[in-house]
């Protein structure tokens, strides 16, 4: 819900809490936000009628969740505010099929369906979040959502909107620096909207201030401010307190539209800035400062004509760079620069038929610098000295063991794009379908210079490199009654990126050495999703089944034997053909007016296929184990508490090299109160995590067995808004 609709409904929030507490305690399935819509209209007696939401809408691709053809989760601002914790990860990890790579306190990646890092993109209005989160689990996502409107999790057909490859899904974090409607009363004067929250933490003492503004400026123009400042000192644990766990967090934002009779035009700027620690096993004092400048652009004209719908323009430009530090040392630097242009042109309906057809282009620079003496110079350049041809950088304990582990890159990627959609029936039932096409074009350019001749590899190991992936999709929904079902298949092909051909040499923030595998192909999936809802009038079922058939599956492969300078782990990204297949399923059962039952369990299953490999162990690594939870939430009035316990079983399907984790539980609740005092809208949350201060280790993060999850936690929000 947008801040404009929270402020103008503001009188109705104790009834829509009522519908809130149905749908929120870990809100369900694939079908989360049809059925939270479908709840939001729905009605019960006297006091505590549900209120009429207006539909929420995907940001991303334009489409109120009636429209979309496969379901789509969506976490709105009110239930963001009742999640824990701070990162992304943390905030989608009770949401079915999502984990959480957590890499510290300081990171959160989202895991969806066992699939993360490439498979799995990370936007922001709909542009690319432009960071290396991709590349290693201690790179943290540019995405913060400290003043989200909303987060968005998009499958199916959808997903080609933000390029190819996206085969778990696309994570996008909405918020308002751009707006689609003046802000006015209905006296056409201009209204000016605000909001401040507050939230301490005792498991890491940890403090968080936020604001934003929305200032609109007559019939044409409406501006946006927010900015948040986070921080927390080490957290702890049921095994005491995890050092080298502080974090810092800054970021703001600047946004400015225009709207016109048919259009909007918008232009904005922000700035994110982290640093945090990165818990190992010796407690060495490593942490990771990453900062970005992002400039985003948007462009949407409405068209008169029955023929053309509407044409939008995106566009953003990102710098980024962090140091990876050892003590006060930067060991490790980055510099990667993004630049990103989209267009979507929609035809009118024609014949029942809805139409978008696109193009895409995305440059990524990127250049690094690794090394124990020091990165203060930034990356380094060796262009005055000449290669003698005879030396490659190797895994042996000689002095360019360690070097800068890959060339400079540039990646360029170019698509064209269609979405075709229409109605359709089955006999006497309705419903919707999609068909969407993409052909993507990359060509790596890779340079040398900032590699030491001593340790470079043959000249022909720096050849450009192109591929061409095509991706296909289609969905069907049908409605039946009180039942919505949901077909998706699709055909992704996806390219290696540079960092996984190329990467050959230490990762200092991982405490690991990655081998290159410079032979990679394009990975081929064939995807198949079954989602089924239903509505009832006491009752809600959702529930998704999936299988996901990989040609040349890339994996990142824990190897046998160590770092011999410094005894690490080693990696080395492997491509064998394999599946993924699960199941994701939730209940929510009305026990009385103001009391809901909330039940949610998914589980994951991905391995090898026989013969792809010699080894009798088939199980990929990293892949989240069964979850199951139990929930109540309570509404009375401007009251809403819950509580939740969420059981983690025990993995002990693990990949070769990889240790098992233990089953364990996690208690937790919730008491808000919302009140109205002097034009005021006040919002009191008192949150408890974890309260039986239970071990437990998450088993999709590199560093469980350094960072086990925090311990007991207890939160306290305040929001104010205007």
């Amino acid at each position: 819900m947008s801040i404009k609709q929270f402020t103008m409904s503001h009188k109705n929030l104790s009834k829509e809490l009522s519908a809130l507490c149905l749908a929120v305690s870990s809100v369900g399935m694939s079908g989360h936000a049809w059925a939270q819509e479908a709840m939001d209209i729905a009605s019960l007696e006297d006091e505590h009628k549900y209120h009429h939401l207006d539909a929420i809408s995907v940001t991303a691709s334009g489409q109120s969740l009636n429209e979309v053809v496969q379901p789509v989760k969506v976490l709105s601002e009110s239930e963001l505010k009742q999640a824990n914790g701070t990162s992304l990860g943390e905030l989608l990890d009770n949401l079915p099929g999502v984990s959480n790579a957590s890499f510290g306190p300081g990171v959160g990646r989202p895991v969806i369906r066992g699939l993360s890092g490439n498979r799995v993109k990370i936007a922001v209005n709909g542009n690319d979040a432009a960071d290396v989160s991709a590349m290693s689990n201690d790179h943290a996502p540019m995405a913060d959502v400290a003043n989200a409107d909303q987060v968005e999790i998009i499958y199916g057909p959808g997903t080609l909107l933000f390029g190819s490859g996206a085969i778990g899904g696309v994570v996008n974090v909405a918020d308002e620096r751009f707006h689609d409607v003046p802000l006015v009363d209905n006296d056409g004067n201009s209204v000016i909207e605000a909001e401040v929250r507050s939230s301490t933490s005792s498991v890491d003492q940890g403090s968080q201030l936020s604001a934003q503004v929305n200032a609109g400026l007559g019939q044409n123009w409406v501006v946006h401010v927010d900015a948040f400042q986070r921080e927390s000192e080490n957290y702890e644990s049921p095994k005491g307190e995890v050092q080298n766990t502080a974090t810092e967090a800054q970021g703001a934002n600047l946004g400015v539209t225009y709207l016109g009779e048919n259009s909007r035009t918008g232009l904005a700027v922000s700035t994110l800035d982290y640093e945090y620690g990165v818990p190992n096993e010796n407690d060495e004092a490593a942490s990771v400062k990453p900062t970005q400048v992002r400039f985003d652009g948007l462009h949407e004209y409405m068209f008169s004509s029955k023929v053309l719908e509407s044409l939008k323009i995106q566009f953003s430009v990102n710098d980024y760079e962090h140091d990876e530090l050892d003590g006060s040392t930067v060991v490790g630097f980055f510099d990667k620069t993004n630049t990103e242009f989209k267009s979507i042109l929609s035809f009118g309906e024609l014949e029942g038929l809805s139409t978008k057809v696109g193009f895409h282009a995305n440059i990524q620079e990127l250049a690094l610098c690794h090394s124990h003496d020091g990165c203060e110079g930034g990356v380094p350049d060796y262009s005055h000295l000449p290669w003698d041809g005879t030396q490659g950088q190797t895994l042996d304990a000689s002095e360019f063991a360690h070097d800068t582990p890959m060339p400079e890159t540039e990646t360029t990627d170019t698509a064209v794009f269609g979405l075709l959609t229409s109605d359709w029936a089955l006999g006497a039932h309705m419903g919707k379908q999609e068909y969407a096409v993409r052909f993507d074009q990359r060509t790596i350019k890779s340079d040398p210079v900032s590699i030491r001749p001593a340790a470079r590899q043959d000249a022909s190991y720096y050849d450009d490199i192109d591929f061409l992936a095509i991706t296909a999709s289609a969905g069907w929904t049908l409605l039946d009654g009180p039942q919505r079902w949901g077909l998706s298949i699709a055909h992704t092909e996806r390219a290696p990126q540079a960092d996984e051909l190329f990467w050959n040499g230490d990762h200092h923030a991982t405490f690991s050495y990655q081998l290159d595998n410079p032979d990679l192909e394009k990975e081929i999936a064939h995807t198949l999703d079954l989602t089924w809802q239903y509505m009832g009038d006491q009752q809600q079922w959702s529930a998704a089944a999936y299988y996901y058939d990989f040609d040349g599956y890339i994996y990142n492969q824990l190897q046998d034997g160590k770092d011999p300078n410094h005894g690490n782990d080693v990696y080395r990204h492997e491509q064998k053909d394999a599946y993924l297949t699960g199941y994701e399923l939730s209940w929510q059962y009305a026990v009385t007016d103001s009391l809901a039952l909330n039940v949610v369990t998914d589980k994951a299953i991905g391995r090898l296929k026989k013969g792809a490999g010699s080894s009798d162990n088939k199980n990929l690594p990293r892949i989240p184990p069964l979850t199951f939870l139990v929930g109540l939430s309570w509404q009375h009035g401007h009251w809403l508490i819950k509580g939740d316990v969420k059981y983690f079983d025990e993995q002990d399907q693990v990949s070769e090299n990889e240790t098992s984790t233990d089953a364990y539980q996690t208690l937790n609740a919730m008491a808000a109160y919302e009140f109205e005092w002097n034009r005021l809208h006040m919002d009191v949350r008192l949150k408890g995590s974890n309260l039986t201060d239970e071990l437990g280790r998450n088993h999709v993060s590199y560093l469980k067995a350094y960072s086990p999850l925090p311990g007991r936690n207890i939160t306290l929000d305040l929001q104010v808004s205007y």
